[in-house]
């Protein structure tokens, strides 16, 4: 099975494989949890912007919240997340929205599953 590239539009880079990708934005959102910053700018916060609103284009998920409330952050949390029967704790990014009226939102977000389901549609045959 060849490898699935994934194309990051939001600054215009393909990785060359999807566990690249992974990785790579995998360590952005551990960096957010150990340092706990919030992200609300530059390229960072606009790749992991594209990565979710290309999720919920791909697979027609949270497409009512996307044009009500805007992203205005993004930080890393510890959570526990079910895998193979287990539950392993893991870091994980949670999104901020705004309404536009001071009052905002959180909601869990994985870029590895994201990231995936962006891949299988980018290199679907």
């Amino acid at each position: 099975m060849a490898a699935k590239t994934v194309t990051i539009e939001s600054k215009d880079y393909v990785f060359n494989t999807l566990k690249e990708a992974q990785k790579y934005y995998d360590a952005i959102v551990k960096e957010l949890f150990d340092a706990r910053l919030t992200l609300t700018k530059g390229q960072d916060f606009e790749d992991l912007k594209w990565i979710y609103t290309a999720y919920c284009g791909y697979t027609n998920q949270n497409l009512d919240k996307l044009s009500d409330l805007e992203i205005v952050g993004f930080k890393g949390i510890r959570t526990v997340r079910e895998k193979g029967g287990q539950y392993i704790p893991t870091e994980c990014c949670v999104i901020i929205f705004t309404d536009g009226n001071s009052n905002s939102t959180e909601e869990e977000f994985y870029t590895d599953k994201a990231i995936k389901e962006i891949a299988l549609k980018q290199n679907s045959r």
